[in-house]
């Protein structure tokens, strides 16, 4: 889910508009929506778009709220568009020639920290790997408890968090529970895409473009669990630490073709079509655990082996339709985009995991579906002053029988900008602002004793302050 809902960025002016700029063209970050929309360029452009994102959020952990702040820069676009001036009179009022767009844009941002705590009376990670390492079909002695798990529940056994006496029972050092948990999750980075486009327009009625898309995804996740006996409930055990890394970076690409016709002056009608993605993706992963006993001077600390995989991941395809209204005073936009996370898929390289593959597809396909976008904008326009405003709404991407419950995961962005257009030089500038809510579960359970693992709720506000300077040849 993570990589299957981007969300294009681009220029101040785009976002301002609420991403709508696909369908009214001469716009650099049309090169990621809809490539048709750079054949209105009648000069070569530059522009570059610095950004800084701020992210709010509050978790929510056992009837226990806690907020947190994190501020990162980046670069919401990049790039130029190469037109000759005199291009819409070179070919009679027939196609007005070739433009070439080369642009990176932003799709998504993935900076954010949450930080929360409460007292769990039902369970602990340690029941996870209880269960784990008390499956006699697969661990029967000693040498597998350590062994076969060394991501997780064998570095428990290591440790002294679980055991198993000499009549194959398994024990928690937690007894089951009673521990004040305390996490802390840290995301970074984002998904950036490099768009290479060419686009042409008839008789000034009709624009067609293409452009190849190479997305670029850099995450970063840590993830940090304490577990502390607040109330002595645990036979000589203090307090435990589990913590993970995980670093994915991916590299792939994608084809765009899009269509701009202007039916009667001043309308426009606009339809693009993305291709799936093929991403080639590599991971990094690491877990560290550190004990404090009671009855010990030192803190006893486990570590996994260094973990790396790697692996195709295929990007839905997405289709956009918009409408676009131009006047002397400014223009009116609308577009509406489909997509389908439930067409997600990895692909392992290695045979012995087709099982693991098709187990994971089909667990995507269960829970996830079509996801629509409705997008609005509006610039008002009054020489040399530009003054924008736009929305944009996506519905869920679960299925009704996997949502969340009790928890919306619609997605609101809204967004208002200004900006200043000479004969040369112009610049933008933007504010928007995403809302949005997702639940965290730590870890999960079968034995029904046990449960229910108590789940996190964390509610993001992205606001995003834009900044696009650009000159015209």
């Amino acid at each position: 889910l993570r990589y299957s809902t981007p969300s294009l960025q681009g220029t101040a002016r785009n976002i301002a508009v609420g991403n709508t700029m696909g369908t009214i063209g001469a716009e650099i970050s049309a090169l990621g929506t809809n490539p048709a929309g750079i054949a209105k360029f009648s000069a070569t452009e530059f522009t570059i778009t610095p950004a800084i994102s701020i992210a709010k959020s509050k978790s929510t952990f056992l009837n226990t709220s806690t907020k947190d702040d994190k501020v990162k820069f980046q670069l919401s676009n990049l790039g130029i568009v190469i037109a000759g001036r005199n291009s819409n009179k070179s070919n009679a009022g027939k196609w007005n020639g070739l433009k070439f767009g080369f642009a990176i844009n932003r799709l998504a941002n993935y900076n954010n920290d949450f930080t929360f705590s409460g007292y769990n009376d039902k369970n602990s990670l340690l029941n996870a790997y209880y269960e784990k390492l008390n499956d006699r079909d697969y661990i029967t002695d000693s040498t597998d408890a350590a062994d076969k798990y060394p991501f997780d529940a064998s570095i428990a056994y290591r440790l002294g968090l679980i055991t198993i006496d000499s009549l194959g029972n398994t024990f928690t050092a937690t007894n089951n529970g009673h521990m004040q948990q305390t996490y802390n999750i840290q995301k970074t980075g984002g998904m950036d895409e490099l768009a290479l486009g060419i686009a042409s327009m008839y008789k000034d009625k009709l624009m067609l473009g293409a452009s190849i898309g190479i997305p670029f995804i850099s995450y970063t996740e840590r993830i940090r669990l304490e577990e502390k006996d607040v109330n002595d409930s645990a036979y000589n055990l203090n307090s435990f630490l589990n913590a993970s890394y995980l670093k994915t970076r991916g590299v792939g690409f994608n084809l765009k073709v899009g269509i701009i016709g202007s039916p009667i002056p001043n309308l426009r009608l606009s339809l693009a079509i993305q291709t799936p993605s093929i991403i080639f993706m590599k991971d990094a992963f690491l877990t560290q655990m550190e004990v404090d006993y009671a009855n010990q001077s030192v803190i006893y600390t486990g570590e996994s082996p260094e973990g790396a995989s790697k692996y195709k991941y295929v990007q839905p395809w997405k289709l956009t339709t918009g409408a676009g209204y131009i006047h002397k005073y400014g223009f009116v936009s609308m577009e509406y985009e489909l997509s389908d996370a439930g067409n997600s898929k990895f692909k392992f390289s290695d045979a012995s995991a087709n099982q693991y593959e098709r187990f994971v597809n089909a667990n995507i396909d269960n829970k996830y579906a079509l996801f629509h976008t409705i997008k609005a904008g509006i610039e008002f326009k009054y020489d040399p002053v530009r003054i924008r405003g736009g929305v944009q709404y996506r519905t869920s991407p679960f299925k009704k029988s996997a949502a969340p419950s009790n928890l919306s995961t619609d997605v609101l962005t809204f967004s208002a900008g200004i900006g200043y257009r000479g004969k040369h030089f112009f610049a933008d500038l933007a504010y928007m602002q995403t809302n949005f809510k997702e639940m965290y579960v730590p870890y999960q359970l079968n034995t029904a004793a046990w449960n229910p693992v108590p789940a996190a709720t964390l509610s993001t506000k992205n606001p995003l302050i834009v900044v696009s300077v650009g000159y015209k040849l």
